[in-house]
This record gives C-alpha cells, sequence and structure tokens, in this order.
C-alpha cells in the first residue's frame, strides 16, 4: 500500500505554470533563495505570517485556496514588475541613467551618515536605486516611499517586511531592525524620500545615531529643504548632491543621456521600429529643461506607438512629432 506522500506525490500539478516561472524569476531577480528565511520574506511581502503558503506552493503541493492564493501572488508580482519600471532589461548598467547615481550611493556607503541625492521627477532616479540595489543585494535594503508609508510607523513595517525580520507580539521592532543592519553591514536607500513625515525624520536620525549605517534619500529637491529645517536633522546630512548632472550634460563620461534614450525606446517602441531621427528627437527632449525628462519620452513612445499600430502614420519620426503637438495639446 502506497504511503499518503507518494500518493500526493503522483497528483497531476494544479498550479498555473506561467506564474510558477514568474514567481522564480522574481526571486532570482531579487536574491531570494527557497530557503526558510528567503521564503519568509516573499511570505510577508504577500501579506502571510511566514513563508508556508509560499513554500507548499513552490514545492507542488499548494494547500487551501489555490485561486485565492495565485489571485493575490499574479497581483503581486504585476505591482512589482511595474515598479521595476524595466530595469532587468538594462544592457549595461553602468552607462544607464543617471552615473553620477551609482557614485552619489559609493559614496555614501563608504562614508556612512546620510547622504541626500535629488533630480527633477523623471529623470530615473528609482531606476538607478533599483539597479544598484540588486547589484548589491546583500548589503542592501532599499524602500520606495509612498505618501500612506512615509510616516514612522508605516516605514518601520516595510523595512520589517523587507528585510524579514521576525518580531513577536511583545517584541519592539527598532532593536532587532539595528541587529539585522549591523550584522550584515547593511547600507539603507530611501526612495521618493521626500514623502516622509517630520516623526519619520526623526526616527531616521535616531537609527542612525543608534546603528551608525550608511543611509540614502533620493527625490525631489525639496528634500533639502526639509533636512535643513532642523538643526539636529541638517547635522546628520554629510552628503549632497543634484545627480541630474550628468543626464543634462552636453557630453558625459558614459554618454548617460544617450544610453537613457535607447533604453527607453527599446522599452516602449516596437523592436527595429525607431531609427537614428527617432533617436535624435527623443534625446533633445529628454535634455530639454522642464520636459519631464524620461517620463516624457516614455509619453511620447507610447503615444507614437499607437499612431503607427493604427497605420496612418508609417514614419516614427513623424508619430514622434504628432505626439508632441497631442501632448502639449492635451
Amino acid at each position: 500500500m502506497k504511503s499518503t506522500s507518494d500518493q500526493s506525490s503522483n497528483l497531476p500539478d494544479v498550479r498555473n505554470a506561467d506564474l510558477v516561472q514568474q514567481l522564480k524569476a522574481y526571486m532570482d531577480r531579487n536574491g531570494l533563495l527557497n530557503n526558510t528565511r528567503d521564503r519568509g520574506i516573499l511570505g510577508k511581502r504577500l501579506s502571510y505570517a511566514d513563508g508556508t503558503a509560499v513554500y507548499r506552493y513552490l514545492a507542488g503541493k499548494p494547500e487551501g485556496d489555490l485561486a485565492k492564493f495565485e489571485k493575490r501572488l499574479s497581483a503581486f508580482l504585476e505591482n512589482e514588475l511595474r515598479l521595476e519600471g524595466g530595469g532587468e532589461l538594462v544592457d549595461d548598467p553602468s552607462s544607464f541613467i543617471l552615473d553620477s547615481m551609482f557614485s552619489f550611493l559609493d559614496q555614501v556607503r563608504k562614508c556612512g551618515d546620510i547622504g541626500i541625492a535629488h533630480a527633477p521627477a523623471g529623470t530615473g532616479k528609482s531606476c538607478a536605486v533599483k539597479i544598484y540595489t540588486a547589484q548589491h543585494k546583500k548589503t542592501t535594503v532599499s524602500i520606495h516611499l509612498w505618501k500612506w508609508t512615509g510616516g514612522k510607523g508605516a516605514l518601520v513595517n516595510e523595512l520589517v517586511k523587507s528585510t524579514g525580520v521576525s518580531v513577536t507580539k511583545n517584541q519592539c521592532p527598532e532593536p532587532l531592525l539595528a541587529r539585522y543592519f549591523k550584522d550584515h553591514g547593511a547600507m539603507l536607500i530611501l526612495d521618493n524620500a521626500q514623502r516622509m513625515t517630520p516623526s519619520a525624520r526623526d526616527w531616521l536620525r535616531d537609527f542612525l545615531d543608534f546603528t551608525g549605517i550608511p543611509m540614502a534619500l533620493v527625490g525631489n529637491p525639496v528634500i533639502e529643504t526639509q533636512f535643513s529645517r532642523v538643526d539636529q536633522h541638517k547635522r546628520v546630512v554629510g552628503l549632497r548632491r543634484d545627480v541630474s548632472v550628468d543626464l543634462f550634460a552636453a557630453e558625459s563620461e558614459h554618454n548617460t543621456a544617450k544610453a537613457t534614450v535607447k533604453h527607453l525606446l527599446k522599452l516602449h517602441l516596437p523592436e527595429g521600429v525607431h531609427d537614428a531621427a527617432v533617436e535624435s528627437k527623443a534625446l533633445k527632449l529628454l535634455t530639454q529643461e522642464q520636459s519631464g525628462a524620461c517620463g516624457a519620452v516614455r509619453m511620447h513612445c507610447k503615444l507614437a506607438r499607437l499612431m503607427l499600430q493604427g497605420g496612418k502614420v508609417t514614419s516614427p519620426a513623424k508619430a514622434f512629432d504628432l505626439a508632441s503637438t497631442q501632448l502639449i495639446a492635451a
């Protein structure tokens, strides 16, 4: 007579095969292994108490409401891909988007304290943070802040989720987080950091005093003003940098603007459609003052693509020009 385990191993795999592959690809991109610790991290990101559901799903032995689990997993992976912004498609990160961002983050890591990097919205800061974090998976924790995660309590919760630190009901999370960062020699990057509330900035300063870890705050120029209002906050800022400098320079060491345009066109216009004329127009738009930078190029590409698909316009350069008139009119 076969055992229960033998019988279960012969059951058909009822999981969504595509979703299983997407989950494994996400784990690979984020340096997550199929072990207890990393499954726990993933489980908490999916709003489960631990990694049991993830373990059973990866093992091909899901329990409970499979449809509900896969719906939650699918929504999570879709959102993560949106936040990643196609960063995994970058062929050469060393020449893509804000070379000064990478040197800024390296300098913060070496010097400690808090560093502030700012640039106008849409210049590619978030993508640079994601690439840098992926390159330093074991020693970097990065959080993208939203309006609802900019307060002290929500920020602490996000850090607990991202690090996978286990916090019981009666434990204070701050000492556990401090131990995690110290033990791993980890650096903290807060993207969209202008979302932080005054209480969150107070907490961050205390956390820095307690741990001594390097912290990088990335966002819009208003961060400078926020940290200059309070002497104790201003004291801990050791580095300030406008990281858009190399994007808007006529020539930079890695031709950042040109590499950025090639990446955006590769993502948002069909392969083989964009040509030298389109690249020239997109480059001019990217480096134009107050243009919206990467965001503006992305919107032009999407609208030009729709025009080309309609068949009434066949020239990519003409479609890009028409997109400008439509967006300006809007």
